[in-house]
């Protein structure tokens, strides 16, 4: 079934083609609402000790983003921690319209672009985006033309280790060079800033935002436009993510170990200095000793702070690729070149009000202790979900921060050994609190 919206917040599954029902006919497809899918999304949010909740979030799945005549469904979550006087008005509007900018946008253009950067630099203004337009071939050139491998983590160095090859468990080689192209960095960079400016850059107030975007990696593990391949996913899946701000993206591997999928843009972060032209100034420092932007803000990028926007306050993302999923099509030897050793468990979306509380692997520890012992059946990622937001009530302060949870069921789910790595440390909070 092919959709014809190119956004949509349901899911199709056809029942009879999943593992379950392989004998049955072809007849039927389920239009599963995503918010409503406990057994493989779960999300949870609560205000905490604030008096209102700005943070948002929303679940879609997409098409046409890889490519303008793409069909290939791509199932996107994304987390917004708004802040400021607009800042539940910032995260709502980036919660209801910023995928639709994406999808929208199918043929994003170098010129276009650099438009785009001519109105910053005329509307905004400032040093800032002054020299980012003089510079703009030389920015487009480093991080949408022929971005850094390194920087942006995708499966292989080929500038610093040579062509490194993954191959299925047939012998043939699987095209490692598809996971981000130019056009999509493009689309991503292009549709950001302009969403930016037409949406938020009126506002006091701004948000972050943290995204995931997962497919299927190759179209011969899946049937290309079959959206069950969050439920039932065969083979590899492709995992971009982009981050504007500082909520945590984590992966539990098949061994339950946390991973961080990107880095928070605080105002103490090296490459964050560099970009802002700040590396040798201290950043300023708030009555807690945290770091802060022109003495205000905890991040130097979001959406909106119409403020601090001339100073370089960006919605430009980060972007990361990973290969992630179901390792049955390749041999043992080529696991091993996977980032984290594919079959991984789970995902994690949390915003700053979750991790300044909890570590990463006291997270991923909160999530598979819930599981085990509650059992698979009930302790589904919703359930999982709440978890993590009631412990987080638990054990906060009275100025705590609201407090977010998604989580995405991976292939692997619940087959982490049963290890609980930071539960001493979770009962001493508990005990504080």
């Amino acid at each position: 079934m092919i959709m014809q919206s190119l956004s949509n917040p349901f899911v199709y599954i056809n029942p009879f083609k999943s593992t379950l029902y392989h004998n049955l006919k072809d007849s039927a497809k389920l239009k599963i609402p995503l918010l409503k899918f406990p057994g493989i999304i779960g999300h949870s949010t609560s205000r905490v000790n604030r008096l209102y909740n700005d943070d948002t979030y929303s679940l879609n799945m997409l098409r046409g983003i890889y490519s303008p005549n793409s069909i290939e469904p791509v199932l996107n979550m994304s987390l917004f921690d708004g802040h400021g006087v607009d800042g539940k008005a910032c995260s709502t509007i980036l919660a209801t319209k910023l995928h639709l900018q994406l999808v929208q946008d199918r043929y994003p253009a170098k010129e276009t672009f650099f438009q785009l950067l001519y109105k910053y630099s005329e509307d905004i203004g400032g040093i800032y985006w002054n020299t980012l337009y003089k510079n703009r071939e030389k920015f487009y050139t480093k991080f949408i033309k022929s971005c850094n491998t390194k920087q942006e983590q995708v499966l292989f160095d080929s500038e610093q280790q040579g062509s490194r090859m993954l191959f299925d468990k047939f012998g043939n080689l699987i095209d490692k060079n598809s996971l981000l192209n130019e056009y999509t960095r493009l689309k991503f960079f292009q549709s950001y800033l302009q969403f930016d400016i037409d949406h938020c850059c009126n506002l006091q107030g701004g948000s972050t935002a943290s995204s995931i975007y997962i497919s299927p990696f190759n179209s011969q593990s899946h049937e290309g436009n079959d959206e069950s391949f969050i439920v039932d996913t065969p083979g590899l899946l492709k995992l971009v993510v982009t981050q504007i701000g500082d909520s945590r993206i984590i992966i539990c591997d098949s061994h339950g170990i946390a991973h961080n999928l990107s880095q928070p843009h605080h105002p103490s972060n090296k490459r964050e200095s560099q970009r802002l032209g700040r590396l040798l100034d201290p950043p300023d420092l708030d009555a807690f000793g945290q770091s802060r932007f022109l003495n205000n803000y905890a991040n130097t990028r979001s959406f909106g702070d119409i403020a601090a926007k001339r100073h370089g306050l960006s919605a430009e993302p980060d972007i990361y690729s990973y290969l992630v999923g179901n390792t049955k099509h390749l041999p043992y030897s080529e696991v091993s070149k996977l980032q984290f050793g594919g079959n991984e468990c789970f995902i994690m979306m949390v915003t700053d009000g979750v991790t300044d509380l909890l570590s990463d692997q006291e997270c991923v520890d909160l999530v598979t202790t819930t599981v085990n012992l509650r059992g698979m059946k009930m302790a589904t990622p919703q359930f999982a979900a709440n978890e993590v937001i009631e412990f987080i009530s638990t054990i906060a302060a009275k100025d705590a921060d609201n407090a977010t949870c998604l989580i995405l069921r991976l292939p692997n789910w619940g087959n982490w050994p049963a290890i609980d790595r930071t539960g001493a440390a979770r009962e001493v909070k508990l005990f504080n609190s």
